[in-house]
């Protein structure tokens, strides 16, 4: 896929510019891994390694060469590298039936931007446009999960998502995710509890990153991602499927329109809570 999106050479690989200030505010585009320069592969690891053990800069470049594009996320401010998520697009068929695949591999975004929506907005831009591509074929995201916010992104995104608490993955898509995943990762897959555990690992969350509290457990999307994937800390990654359909671009208009709601909310109580608490 071309570039889309911001002049990639405008982004800073080694933090903030003497002359321009951050804003804290996120913007990503879509650029073909072909066409990074080292300055960007240099700022894409750095932020990497800061988030994730057991994994050296020679396996990361080379996962990073399978893949075709990569979101960037940078600081619209300074254009300082904050993130990126990788991505691979592929045909597959099962039982004579074709279907596309989109991947998304490595996925990270420091700390102080965590929460901001500009990776969502662009990846699902992207998986959009993959399915116009593709009108006549089921188009599916298909993702790895070692950290329980990679899995929300997926299941608060996408209305058809598997594997989930609240009902069984659908036969077709089950034979898509085992598929896939066998396909992709060999026999690091283990189908009976839908995790991939390699021999050596492949890379892990460092202690502290994204840690899962106790209060995270009421919620039943974090509280199911634990349960099929207690190894997560180790490394095991859980198999995901999303499917891109027309439910998509509904649901991610109404999450764009209600933020701001819910934000005016919010800081409608404090107001009415700090008149009320006043003498």
């Amino acid at each position: 896929m071309s570039h889309l999106g911001p002049n990639p050479r405008a982004l800073r690989a080694h933090g903030p510019s003497s002359t321009l200030k951050p804003s804290g505010r996120l913007q990503g585009w879509v650029q073909s891994v072909r066409s990074l320069d080292t300055d960007q592969r240099e700022a894409m690891w750095q932020v990497f390694s800061k988030y994730y053990a057991s994994i050296t800069r020679q396996k990361f470049d080379a996962d990073l060469q399978a893949k075709q594009d990569v979101i960037l996320l940078a600081d619209s401010g300074d254009h300082s590298l904050q993130g990126f998520s990788t991505i691979e697009v592929y045909a597959e068929h099962l039982a004579e039936r074709a279907f596309v695949a989109v991947y998304s591999g490595d996925t990270v975004i420091t700390e102080p931007y965590w929460g901001q929506s500009a990776l969502h907005r662009t990846f699902t831009r992207y998986l959009l446009r993959t399915k116009l591509r593709h009108p006549l074929k089921p188009v599916y995201w298909y993702l790895i999960s070692k950290g329980y916010k990679t899995y929300l992104l997926l299941a608060r995104n996408v209305p058809n998502h598997y594997p989930r608490h609240d009902r069984a993955t659908p036969p077709f898509e089950q034979q898509v995710l085992d598929t896939l995943s066998t396909n992709k990762f060999k026999d690091a897959y283990r189908p009976e509890q839908g995790i991939l555990r390699f021999a050596t690992c492949q890379g892990r969350l460092k202690p502290g990153v994204a840690p899962i509290e106790t209060s995270l457990l009421e919620h039943a999307d974090i509280r199911f991602f634990v349960q099929r994937n207690p190894g997560h800390s180790e490394g095991d990654e859980l198999c995901c499927l999303g499917k891109v359909d027309a439910a998509l671009p509904f649901v991610f208009t109404a999450r764009q329109l209600i933020k701001p709601l819910r934000r005016g909310l919010h800081r409608a109580r404090r107001l009415w809570a700090g008149a009320t608490t006043s003498p």
